[in-house]
């Protein structure tokens, strides 16, 4: 299983007290980044991103049937041996004819505004996203780990970031998905480091901060708008709500 877009549990709002705390990442070597609501947004889940634009379109379907729709669309995805060669925008044009067809849709022009809105919006996150690792590889090696579709290098490769990472796991090629701690073990093999000198950044509390934390990892978490939060989750060592905080954080 894939799935790239809720990071389950209840939704919550975080604390925040690890917020400041830039002294706990000194000693660290390399950061891992999760993609989706990571890198390609300010932690926005790719299901909130579908809920604002069917909304924004005037697509009148509730939000139960779109959330039906896109996971049996990730999950088509997932098992599709063509998708592991799709960039981006054919890819998420192949994504929402799936989620189109499943709601019996029939609005093409309405399917194109979708795929051109969600994918001018990553592109110019991916862009910033680049040029952000692009500064801060010189200081620290760099590399992703992403439950995807097998395609998450083309991607990487597209927005210019894979010039900038050491390491890329998607977990349709690694047979594995987060948060199963196996993915999160190869990355830092690969990295030929320990747990305690990596930082791991993820806008998924279970999957990405819960298990990161749980290997010995420094975690980050990116908090986006719509923040989602098991109980009892534990502390992360720090939080953001925009990448573009990352370089103060552990400057």
């Amino acid at each position: 299983m894939c799935s790239l877009a809720d990071g389950g549990g209840p939704g919550g709002v975080f604390s925040g007290a690890g917020h400041i705390n830039a002294s706990k990442f000194r000693e660290c070597k390399a950061i891992l980044f999760d993609f989706g609501g990571t890198l390609d947004s300010d932690g926005e889940h790719w299901l909130d991103r579908f809920y604002a634009l069917y909304e924004h379109f005037g697509l009148d379907v509730p939000r139960s049937e779109i959330k039906r729709a896109f996971y049996h669309a990730d999950a088509l995805c997932c098992n599709d041996s063509l998708v592991v060669s799709l960039g981006l925008r054919p890819l998420m044009k192949h994504h929402v004819h799936l989620q189109f067809a499943a709601l019996n849709l029939e609005d093409h022009g309405k399917e194109k505004k979708l795929v051109e809105a969600f994918c001018n919006k990553s592109e110019r996150f991916l862009l910033q996203s680049a040029r952000l690792l692009g500064r801060v590889k010189n200081r620290y090696r760099l590399g992703l780990v992403s439950n995807f579709y097998g395609n998450v290098s083309i991607l990487c490769e597209e927005a210019g970031l894979a010039e900038s990472l050491d390491v890329i796991l998607d977990s349709a090629q690694a047979g594995i998905s987060k948060p199963h701690p196996e993915i999160f073990l190869t990355a830092l093999g690969k990295l030929n480091l320990s747990p305690e000198q990596v930082v791991f950044i993820g806008d998924s509390y279970e999957r990405d901060m819960i298990p990161a934390r749980e290997l010995g990892m420094k975690t980050i978490w990116m908090k986006g708008p719509n923040p989602r939060m098991p109980e009892n989750a534990g502390p992360v060592d720090a939080w953001i709500s925009s990448l573009s905080e990352l370089e103060a954080l552990i400057s």
